[in-house]
């Protein structure tokens, strides 16, 4: 996929004990569309793009594979009509896509689904038994009157 209008970032976490130097210099070669900055073994990588391409942004990750500890960047076109991100599989040493289909509404998506799409932002998910007790307390008084 390639030629509409893209933003992109993220974050991907250097191995000890890499040349940062060479790195760079691997990445400034690219003349690539994305922007970086290396600060304490991280890169923060930034993209607008306004004819967005895969094969290129895929250089790009693959180029910095022998030195990514793990990684995520996301992505969303300007429009907001898609999003997707590539996180880096340290096991298998790739960069794997996945496509967030957008939903208007959480039908679809089982609570399970939900509560792990949240973790994966980074919210603590605890369950509420509010409705339980009021519904209680409800019976209760209905009860007693």
């Amino acid at each position: 996929t390639m030629g509409y209008c893209a933003d992109g970032n993220g974050k991907v976490f250097l191995r000890d004990g890499i040349n940062i130097k060479e790195l760079k210099t691997k990445l400034d070669n690219l003349n690539s569309s994305i922007d970086y900055n290396i600060e304490n073994k991280i890169i923060l990588i930034e993209e607008y793009s306004f004819s967005w391409n895969e094969d290129k942004t895929y250089v790009f990750l693959n180029t910095l594979k022998p030195f990514v500890e793990k990684g995520l960047i996301e992505y969303k076109s300007i429009d907001d009509d898609r999003h997707w991100r590539y996180v880096y599989n340290p096991l298998l040493n790739k960069w794997e896509e996945e496509i967030a289909y957008t939903s208007y509404g959480f039908e679809g998506y089982s609570d399970n689904e939900l509560i792990e799409e949240l973790k994966n932002r980074g919210y603590i998910v605890r369950k509420s038994n509010i409705k339980e007790l009021v519904n209680e307390s409800i019976e209760k008084n209905m009860l007693f009157d």
